[in-house]
């Protein structure tokens, strides 16, 4: 496992990020046995980095369960993805820190840009909880390369993070957020590094997810973008040849080598999968294996910004 400093001046966290949304349930039903066991698996490998979100279901309450007594040395990351005014960040904030069982927590992000109230406001109700301490670190979620520039400054450059989403197959992250993130001194922690498993070549043509799963519908796997997810996997596949890890890794570690990338937020569901993920953090790869991959893909990867129907223009973009 490799670690970085997030941002200029945040905690050192490994370069694989154990991701939450699995293990509280938004791709499907988990055993809590399963979950917490998926999570020990990744502190055992490395990991040391740990991201979830008040909207997760019931991940803060199984990361709180599962870290007691192991929180040493461990960066905990939650995320504020619903409010209306100040009273309900203070109060959302109070619900991750019961839920979690923890008295402060390490990193709090806004986890989408909203307009209910001016996001001034919100920054500055969050800043005053910092000081509280009720959180160490500020990072946001789901802004755009502008709105992260407007805020991080408003806040006097306090934000050291920056969640995008970015894969080998959703490209839109490289042209804009990441770039102009790190020029700010602000990390990026990409997530669905592997498209929602898309990349792991599980899913075909035609695979119906239940509908208690987030990518039920989901667009990354209407025919489009699947065909072209599949046609990666694929090429990804025959370069590997004779290396020592598989298609998924692969994915995750291509994410890593993108400068301006400090941790990718990887989801497992069970300890093979958290243990397989944490391997990935491993992997070397060179200048030329990058150049050779990109240009075996370049023309099958996506890059203009993708939006779900579900989001409207008036309603905050949140991701799994």
């Amino acid at each position: 496992m490799k670690y970085n400093i997030l941002g200029n001046n945040g905690p050192k966290v490994s370069n694989i990020c154990l991701g939450t949304w699995p293990i509280g349930g938004g791709m499907g039903k988990i055993e809590q046995k399963d979950a917490i066991n998926a999570i020990h698996a990744s502190i055992d490998n490395g990991v040391n980095f740990l991201d979830t979100a008040q909207m997760y279901f019931d991940s803060e309450n199984i990361l709180g369960k599962a870290l007691k007594g192991k929180k040493e040395n461990l960066v905990l990351a939650s995320k504020l993805s619903s409010w209306r005014n100040t009273s309900d960040i203070e109060k959302a904030l109070e619900n991750s820190l019961r839920n979690l069982q923890t008295d402060f927590i390490d990193l709090y992000q806004i986890h989408s840009w909203q307009d209910s109230i001016p996001m001034e406001e919100t920054i500055t109700k969050l800043l005053d909880l910092r000081s509280k301490g009720y959180f160490k670190y500020l990072g946001v979620s789901n802004f755009s390369s502008k709105q992260i520039k407007a805020m991080n400054e408003f806040s006097g450059n306090q934000i050291i993070s920056s969640q995008p989403h970015f894969s080998i197959l959703f490209r839109h992250s490289e042209i804009e957020i990441i770039p102009e993130s790190n020029k700010l001194g602000i990390g990026s922690i990409v997530y669905s590094p592997i498209a929602r498993g898309l990349l792991s070549g599980k899913y075909k043509p035609g695979h119906i997810f239940d509908k208690n799963d987030a990518r039920y519908n989901h667009h990354t796997f209407q025919k489009n973008q699947m065909e072209r997810g599949i046609r990666i996997y694929n090429i990804l596949s025959e370069w590997i040849g004779d290396n020592n890890y598989n298609e998924t890794q692969l994915s995750i570690a291509w994410t890593l080598h993108t400068n301006g990338v400090t941790s990718a937020i990887c989801g497992s569901k069970n300890p093979e999968q958290a243990v397989s993920n944490a391997k990935a953090g491993c992997i070397n790869l060179t200048q030329e294996d990058i150049s050779e991959i990109n240009k075996l893909i370049k023309d099958i990867s996506v890059y203009e910004l993708i939006t779900p129907k579900r989001f409207s223009a008036n309603q905050p973009h949140t991701h799994p």
